[in-house]
């Protein structure tokens, strides 16, 4: 799974490397966003985790309007239960990515851009832990997640564009007896990540 993550990784490097060839047409740079995440069917509510993902990204424009966009990046998902006063209670989830999105963008204006598409990632990291430590003995959680991705951006120069974007899994990142969400198919605990940060172009 992660020598997926690495071939895309030096596939996205060459292409960065030959933008010489066609500028006009291809475009490559680096992200660094902010992550605000929660999980579906950990019984918990709230976009409570903090993370950021950091990455580079390669845009083909297809025409004026439209391009292709395939990015490799480093992403923490998860989710948190903040301290509560009251009881000494506190639950975190850390999950962390190499993820590979792909992306189609569509302009329909001069400045908004709209962006779709889906995303693969192999898990890093992963660990639980409350106000006793680490807890042990849980279910264990895929070593892939595949996820959808709805999003966009604003420019705010020639080379740096402000980014908003919502990736949600479409398989569970472990299944979990006794969790809920509305995927009735299969129950199972799924990843929710809301982004905002900016990319910058070489």
């Amino acid at each position: 799974m992660r020598n997926s993550c690495c071939i895309a990784g030096i596939t996205l490097f060459l292409l960065s490397c030959n933008l010489s060839v066609n500028a006009q047409d291809f475009r490559a740079g680096i992200k660094a966003v902010l992550c605000a995440s929660q999980v579906s069917g950990d019984r918990l509510s709230g976009f409570d985790k903090a993370g950021f993902a950091a990455g580079m990204f390669v845009r083909r424009d297809l025409s004026e309007q439209v391009a292709f966009q395939l990015e490799i990046q480093f992403i923490q998902k998860g989710s948190r239960k903040p301290l509560n006063k009251d009881d000494n209670t506190y639950y975190r989830m850390r999950l962390h990515y190499a993820e590979v999105p792909v992306l189609l963008r569509v302009k329909p204006g001069k400045k908004w851009t709209f962006e779709a598409g889906a995303a693969y990632g192999s898990m890093l990291f992963s660990q639980e832990d409350n106000e006793l430590g680490e807890i042990q003995g849980t279910p264990p959680f895929r070593k892939y997640e595949l996820s959808w991705i709805l999003g966009m951006d604003y420019p705010l120069g020639e080379k740096v564009l402000f980014n908003i974007r919502y990736n949600h899994s479409i398989t569970p990142v472990r299944t979990f007896e006794g969790s809920y969400n509305y995927n009735y198919w299969d129950r199972g605990q799924y990843n929710a990540v809301l982004q905002g940060g900016f990319y910058f172009a070489f």
